[in-house]
């Protein structure tokens, strides 16, 4: 058995959806943790966590921080079908 941690920032794109599916559906692997990074990084942990109860599948999911460590805007194309720069802060709006 593999052990996987998934470090993700899924939700901009559906590469990442497509990856956590895999490892969740693919027998050998098992899907320690979550962890999620880049931008709205609570609203992307909901995202992974909503996939695992889709799959029928408990994860441990674990949010990154909020704020990237070199202080520049996190640019987030295609997030709700508009592009927007997140800034951090409740409800990740910018």
């Amino acid at each position: 058995m593999n052990r996987i941690i998934l470090d993700t920032d899924i939700g901009s794109d559906v590469d990442d959806a497509m990856a956590l599916a895999q490892l969740m559906g693919t027998p050998g692997f098992d899907l320690v943790e979550v962890h999620t990074v880049y931008g709205d990084t609570r609203l992307r942990a909901q995202i992974a966590r909503r996939y695992a109860a889709l799959a029928g599948l408990e994860v441990d999911v674990v949010a990154g921080t909020a704020k990237p460590l070199s202080g520049r805007e996190v640019w987030w194309a295609g997030h709700e079908g508009t592009s927007r720069r997140w800034r951090g802060g409740s409800g990740g709006s910018g």
